[in-house]
């Protein structure tokens, strides 16, 4: 991890167009600017997890109702051939 010592109004450059800006510093409280292209998400981390989580849940959800789908399937066409 890089640790660095900013004051408000200076920045940081991440890769060749992300742009970090200390906007204000109140208490224990930092606020920070982000410049960066429209493809590049930024997220505060928390939000981050949260996404990652839903993902996570969205995806099993969507297995399940495949594999319950298959099931219900097979016995129609169980009970069809009868």
């Amino acid at each position: 991890m890089l640790v660095l010592t900013r004051k408000k109004g200076q920045s940081l450059v991440i890769g060749r167009d992300i742009r970090v800006v200390v906007v204000e510093v109140t208490g224990d409280f930092v606020r920070l600017g982000i410049e960066a292209p429209p493809e590049v998400a930024v997220f505060r981390e928390e939000i981050y997890r949260d996404v990652q989580e839903e993902n996570r849940t969205a995806l099993v959800t969507r297995e399940l109702a495949a594999r319950l789908r298959a099931q219900v399937e097979n016995k129609n066409e169980k009970a069809t051939r009868k």
